[in-house]
C-alpha cells in the first residue's frame, strides 16, 4: 500500500508539505528558532500552493497543461546541465581574470555562478570592460564583509589593468551562446513538448479525469480543515463503539457481461447519432447537393440508354419480320407469275424483274453496323490530306477522295516537296531531292539502325523515294518526320478502372468506365496517347520519357512486355507525306486493382520535365479529344475489356 500510495507525484507533494508543516510548527513553539521556524513556514506555503494545482486537472483546459508544465520541468532539468557548463566556464575564467586571491567563499559563489546567471538576464556588471570602474563600490583589499573585492588596477593612475579586450569577447561568446543558441534550444524543447500533448489533450483529460474520480471515490467528503471530523468520527465508531469496518467498496476495473453488453449498445446508439447527425449535415452542403443531382441525372441517362437500347431492339426485330414477311410475298408472287406464265396468260417480256437483293452479311448486319461501315471503314487517310503542313507555311496540294489510290491517274498532281531541317542530323535522312543523295537509302529492309520495313508489306518504290501504301497525301518529301519510309512509333494505352470515393468501380450503361493516361502539348488542343515515334536505338519514346523519372523506365519497359497488343499499322497523321508516313504499335497495359504496387509506382514516377507537356488521367468516352486515330486505338482498348466506351 505504501509503494501505491508514493508511486503519485501528489503523494508525496503531500507528505512533503506536512512533514515541512510540522517542523515549522514545531519551531515556532521554541522561542529560540522562531525566525527560522517562520521560514520554513513560508517555504510550507509555497509546496501547498503548488499542491492545489491538482484540483486542476478536472479542468478540460487547465488539466493537460498540467501535465505539460511537468513535462517542461523535465526539459529545463537535463537543459540545466549544459547551462551549468558555460556558467562554471565563463564565471570562472571572468573571477581569474578580475579578481586577484578571493578568500571569501559567498564572494567566490557569486563571482563565479550568480553574477554569470544573471548576465544572460541582462545584468551586465558594470566593471567588466573597465569603463565605469569606480573604486568606491567596491573593497581594495576584499576587507569590507558588504562590498566585492576590486578587480585588478593599477593604484597610481586608478585604471584597471586586466585586459579589458579579452573580458568583452569572453562576454560577448557567452552572450551569443547562452541567450542565443541554448535558450533557443529550450524554446524548442518546450514547442515540441507542447505539440505533444496538445495532440492528445482529450485523451490525457479523460484519464486525469478518472484518476481524480478513482482517488476521491475512497477519500472522505469533507475537505481539510473540515476533514478532521470525518477522522474523530471514525475514531468514535472503531475505539468507543466497536463497529467493525466496512469493506470500501472500490471502482469496477471489469464490468459483467450483461453491463457490458449494455455498454456497448448505448456506445452503439451513440455512434449511430453521431453518423447519421453527419451524414446530415453532409447532405447540406451545396457541393454534396450538386454531386447527388449529378449522380441522378447520371441514372437516368443511363435508364434512358437502356430503355433506348430495348426499343431499339424491339423495332428492329420487327422490321427484320416485316422484311422476312415482304420476302415471302415477293416470292409467292413471282410463283404466280411464273404460274401464270407457264399457263399462256402472258409473255415473259412483259414480267416485271425482281428487285436486286442485299447479299446476306449485308442484311444481317444491325444498323449501328451498318453506320460504322458507312462512316469508320473509309480507306482513306483524311488528317494527313490537310491542307496546312503543321508548324510550317507549306501547303499541300489538294487531292480528292476518289484520287488518292495511286492506281488512279491523276494527271496534274504536281505536290511540292518539303523535307523540314533538324538539329539530330546525325539520324535524319538527308535533306534535299537529289538522287544521290538518297539512292543510298535501302527501303523494304532494315537499313543500319532504321527499319524501313512496313506493318502492310512491301511498298512501291518510284523514283527512288517510297510511296505511301494509303495512297496520295499532297505532299513529298519527309516532312518533319525524322526518314523517309515508315517511322515507327509506340503508343502505349494504359489503362485503370474509375473508382468513386468508396473504391467501387463506375459504370454506364452497366459496362465499367476505364480511365487512360493521356498527355497534352501546350501548341496542342487534343490530348494524346503517351508515347511516339522511337529514334534509332531507342526502347522508349522521347515524349514518354518526358513524362517519366528516368528510374522507372526500365519498370515500364518490363510491362510493356507484359501488355496486350491492341493495334499495329498506319496512322492517319497530319505530319505524313507521300514519301514518309508513320506506323504504330500500340499496347495495353491495364491495372486491374487500385491497390497495384506498379501503378502506385507509375503514379509517384509520374512528372513533366517540360512545362509545355501536361498529363491526366482522362476518363475513356467516345466524346474525348484525342490526337488523329488515338480514338479507334482507344475504342479497341475498350472492347478488350468490354468497358464503356
Amino acid at each position: 500500500m505504501a509503494s501505491l500510495y508514493f508511486s503519485d507525484f501528489w503523494n508525496k507533494l503531500d507528505v512533503g508539505a506536512i512533514l515541512l508543516f510540522i517542523a515549522g510548527l514545531t519551531c515556532r513553539l521554541i522561542p529560540a528558532t522562531l525566525y527560522p521556524g517562520r521560514i520554513i513556514l513560508s517555504l510550507d506555503f509555497i509546496m501547498f500552493c503548488l499542491r492545489l494545482m491538482h484540483i486542476f486537472t478536472v479542468s478540460k483546459t487547465l488539466g493537460p497543461k498540467i501535465i505539460i508544465v511537468k513535462r517542461m520541468m523535465k526539459d529545463v532539468f537535463f537543459f540545466l546541465f549544459l547551462l551549468a557548463v558555460w556558467v562554471v566556464s565563463f564565471g570562472v575564467a571572468k573571477q581569474a581574470i578580475l579578481i586577484h586571491n578571493e578568500n571569501r567563499v559567498d564572494w567566490i559563489f557569486r563571482g563565479v555562478v550568480y553574477h554569470s546567471y544573471l548576465t544572460m538576464f541582462g545584468q551586465i556588471p558594470a566593471y567588466i570592460d573597465g569603463v565605469n570602474f569606480d573604486p568606491e563600490h567596491c573593497s581594495p583589499n576584499g576587507t569590507d564583509p558588504y562590498k566585492p573585492k576590486c578587480p585588478e588596477s593599477d593604484t597610481t593612475l586608478h585604471e584597471p589593468a586586466f585586459p579589458e579586450w579579452l573580458t568583452v569577447i569572453l562576454l560577448c561568446l557567452y552572450l551569443l551562446f547562452t541567450n542565443i543558441l541554448l535558450l533557443n534550444l529550450l524554446i524548442a524543447m518546450f514547442n515540441y513538448t507542447f505539440q505533444q500533448v496538445q495532440e492528445h489533450t482529450d485523451q490525457i483529460w479523460k484519464f486525469q479525469r478518472h484518476d481524480l474520480i478513482e482517488e476521491y471515490h475512497g477519500r472522505p467528503p469533507a475537505p481539510p480543515p473540515l476533514i478532521l471530523l470525518n477522522h474523530l468520527q471514525l475514531l468514535v465508531r472503531r475505539v468507543i463503539l466497536k463497529i467493525p469496518p466496512k469493506r470500501h467498496k472500490q471502482l469496477k476495473n471489469k464490468l459483467e457481461k450483461n453491463e457490458e453488453a449494455a455498454l456497448l449498445s448505448w456506445e452503439i446508439y451513440l455512434k449511430e447519432n453521431y453518423l447519421q447527425n453527419q451524414q446530415y449535415q453532409l447532405k447540406r452542403r451545396p457541393e454534396q447537393r450538386v454531386q447527388d443531382i449529378g449522380n441522378k441525372v447520371d441514372t437516368m441517362v443511363e435508364l434512358l440508354d437502356v430503355d433506348r437500347m430495348k426499343r431499339s431492339g424491339s423495332l428492329e426485330q420487327r422490321l427484320a419480320s416485316l422484311e422476312e414477311q415482304m420476302a415471302q410475298t415477293a416470292r409467292a408472287l413471282h410463283w404466280i407469275v411464273r404460274a401464270l406464265r407457264d399457263g399462256g396468260l402472258g409473255s415473259e417480256a412483259d414480267a416485271p424483274a425482281p428487285a436486286p437483293q442485299k447479299a446476306p452479311e449485308e442484311q444481317d448486319l444491325a444498323p449501328g453496323s451498318r453506320q460504322k461501315v458507312e462512316d469508320g471503314d473509309d480507306l482513306y487517310h483524311v488528317n494527313a490530306r490537310h491542307l496546312l503542313y503543321p508548324s510550317c507555311p507549306v501547303t499541300r496540294f489538294p487531292v480528292p477522295d476518289e484520287k488518292v489510290p495511286w492506281e488512279t491517274e491523276f494527271v496534274i498532281y504536281d505536290p511540292p516537296f518539303y523535307t523540314a531541317e533538324r538539329k539530330d542530323k546525325a539520324i535524319v535522312d538527308p535533306v534535299g531531292s537529289s538522287l544521290e543523295l538518297l539512292s543510298k537509302i535501302s527501303y523494304n529492309t532494315v537499313d543500319g539502325l532504321v527499319d524501313r520495313r512496313s506493318f502492310h508489306g512491301p511498298y512501291t518504290v518510284c523514283d527512288g523515294l517510297p510511296l505511301n501504301p494509303m495512297g496520295r497525301t499532297g505532299l513529298r518529301g519527309c516532312g518533319s518526320l525524322s526518314c523517309f519510309g515508315p517511322n515507327h512509333a509506340l503508343h502505349p494505352v494504359v489503362t485503370r478502372w474509375r473508382r468513386n470515393q468508396d473504391g467501387a468501380i463506375c459504370r454506364k450503361s452497366i459496362k465499367k468506365v476505364l480511365e487512360v493516361l493521356v498527355v497534352k502539348h501546350l501548341w496542342s488542343e487534343d490530348w494524346a496517347l503517351p508515347g511516339g515515334s522511337r529514334e534509332p536505338g531507342e526502347t522508349l519514346p522521347r515524349k514518354l520519357k518526358r513524362i517519366l523519372r528516368q528510374e522507372f523506365w526500365p519498370s515500364f519497359e518490363s510491362l510493356l512486355k507484359q501488355g496486350v497488343e491492341v493495334y499495329r499499322g498506319y496512322v492517319d497523321d497530319p505530319r505524313n507525306t507521300d514519301n514518309a508516313w508513320i506506323e504504330t504499335v500500340a499496347i495495353s497495359v491495364h491495372f486491374q486493382d487500385q491497390n497495384d504496387v506498379e501503378l502506385k509506382r507509375l503514379n509517384s514516377h509520374l512528372y513533366s520535365c517540360d512545362p509545355k507537356v501536361s498529363f491526366r488521367w482522362q476518363v475513356v468516352d467516345r466524346c474525348i479529344p484525342l490526337y488523329a486515330n488515338h480514338k479507334t486505338i482507344l475504342q479497341k482498348a475498350a472492347a478488350l475489356f468490354e468497358a464503356y466506351y
